[in-house]
């Protein structure tokens, strides 16, 4: 759902703002497990008997200990009718950090070793594509015999001359 992307994504701006990313990210993940082990839990979100602000009451009680980024946003969830997408919320907002996270490390592969103007240039290069300045860890792998290939998060750029045969290999076996 749309909204459950908003919210997921506003927290994670939140949180980013608030440096508190991880911590929020672990308390979500027991949030929930309550949600789903702890039938009374589940109960206080989706019953119609208790009015809203002892909803938001109850859970700030039980949540006192937690981050109040949280139990805020859990009120706002509350107070807006929208507890049914929750756990949905919960996987969005990791499946953003992963995704975010990702980003902050590339993988450069090469047949030999780079010279220092060439690694500044590369690295000077992905740091102004992402807008971030990732950690890079460079491989070297004769196998690839030349050309260069990139690992950032889960995308691989494959430039490498063994690719390229590869590939023409492919186009003429097809012929």
């Amino acid at each position: 759902m749309q909204s459950d992307y908003k919210y997921a994504k506003t927290l994670l701006d939140l949180s980013k703002k608030s440096d508190c990313v991880s911590l929020i990210q672990n308390q979500l993940k027991s949030i929930s497990y309550l949600y789903n082990k702890i039938p009374a839990f589940k109960l206080v979100f989706i019953t119609k008997r208790i009015d809203t602000m002892n909803k938001i009451g109850i859970i700030k009680n039980v949540l006192k200990n937690f981050e109040p980024l949280i139990v805020e946003f859990i009120a706002i969830l509350i107070e807006n009718n929208q507890t049914n997408g929750l756990l949905n919320i919960i996987t969005r907002f990791n499946n953003m950090v992963s995704s975010d996270s990702n980003i902050s490390k590339v993988e450069i592969t090469t047949s030999e070793k780079l010279t220092e103007t060439n690694l500044e240039y590369i690295s000077q290069t992905i740091c102004d594509k992402l807008n971030a300045t990732p950690e890079i860890n460079i491989k070297i792998d004769p196998n690839i015999i030349g050309g260069i290939k990139l690992r950032v998060g889960n995308k691989i750029f494959d430039n490498s001359v063994s690719y390229q045969i590869k590939q023409l290999k492919k186009t003429l076996h097809n012929m």
